[in-house]
């Protein structure tokens, strides 16, 4: 489709990836002969997925005779990295800027606050201050919220939105999706959720993949926790309302600390301004930026191995984002985790499928 996702033609590929992340933007990357590139094209769009591909690069290669064009970019989702949620300020050329600096509630409600308060600017030219203001406007309209996920507190930082929102909804086991709606040419923004389909719940249709039941083939597994850390150790230097200069040292655990008290520290200097809190609102604030300080120490569970034809049907049985069962007696792994990577590949009519997991609770 062209800018306005007007359609210009039917694509007859000889090479299609699409990888489908839970935690960050997916990518796409399409191979077509010469003759159907239009310089027209700005948008990849397909009935069979839920994503909308915005074209990044082109890529022209003339070998052997052959001439093809490479398209590749990222899904809509990553639209939203085109904005910055930046910080309070009481004096700004911003008209639109939202009146508060913290957001509390359900993880849900509160992504869906950052993004109605940072999807659109509206400003004035610092030069010309007296004229119209400026609108810069994604396009992009809230869905539903429905209030789902844990309670957070957030802050207002020098941060891309789209990476703001996916952090806010991660603890939750939540995402988010931009989708594209082809008859009333809308894009909408939604929060979403994979669905729990581990052995130990009876609600939906148990997945588990395992080499014991002939579903996997060619696994290729890693398991480390060589970067591992499960506390935090936070200091925070600030002046109270008599002037006085305050350090504060807080240990911070998550609530599913390990039962045989094995804590890994890492250490965290706060950058959040004292001023902007209450005392209780302040330790939640500084539990809030321990935990985000974790994500880059998990430990490492990344599961690799290809679909077996008359298995699982991908996108019917099981689809990204959901909670699964993982079984290889080879290494005496037992342990469920949720799928938070899908990366297919189609060429010359033969379609594969790498399945990449998240942070695994072994059992």
């Amino acid at each position: 489709m062209d800018a306005d996702f007007n359609i210009i033609s039917l694509l007859r590929y000889t090479n299609l990836q699409w990888n489908r992340k839970y935690y960050e933007t997916g990518t796409f990357s399409v191979q077509i002969p010469l003759e159907q590139y239009s310089s027209k094209i700005r948008h990849i769009y397909t009935k069979d997925r839920p994503e909308l591909g915005v074209v990044t690069q082109i890529n022209y290669v003339n070998q052997r005779g052959y001439r093809n064009v490479q398209l590749s970019g990222y899904f809509l989702e990553k639209e939203l990295g085109r904005r910055i949620v930046y910080p309070y300020a009481k004096v700004t050329n911003i008209k639109n800027a939202p009146s508060w600096t913290v957001q509390r509630g359900k993880a849900e409600s509160v992504a869906f606050a950052f993004f109605n308060g940072f999807k659109d600017l509206v400003y004035t030219d610092i030069h010309t201050p007296d004229d119209p203001p400026l609108y810069s406007c994604l396009g992009i309209v809230p869905g539903t919220d429905y209030g789902r996920g844990n309670n957070t507190e957030q802050t207002r930082k020098d941060e891309e939105l789209d990476k703001k929102i996916y952090s806010i909804l991660k603890p939750s086991g939540m995402s988010y999706r931009i989708s594209y709606d082809f008859d009333e040419n809308k894009k909408v923004f939604q929060v979403w959720s994979g669905v729990d389909r581990r052995q130990e719940q009876s609600v939906n249709n148990p997945i588990v993949f395992s080499t014991k039941y002939g579903n996997i083939k060619n696994p290729n597994i890693v398991i480390s926790d060589t970067d591992y850390k499960n506390a935090v150790i936070e200091h925070a230097d600030y002046q109270n309302a008599s002037g006085e200069d305050i350090t504060k040292v807080m240990v911070f655990v998550p609530y599913d600390r390990p039962a045989d008290n094995d804590d890994h520290f890492v250490y965290k200097n706060s950058g959040i301004n004292r001023n902007d809190y209450d005392e209780d609102s302040f330790d939640d604030a500084l539990r809030n930026e321990a935990f985000l300080q974790l994500e880059s120490f998990k430990k490492d569970f990344n599961v690799e191995f290809d679909a077996m034809e008359g298995s699982y049907r991908y996108m019917t049985d099981f689809d990204l984002g959901d909670n699964v069962s993982i079984e290889i007696p080879e290494i005496d792994v037992s342990g469920e985790a949720r799928l938070i990577g899908c990366y297919e590949v189609i060429k010359q009519g033969e379609w594969s499928l790498t399945l990449e997991f998240g942070e695994p609770i072994i059992k």
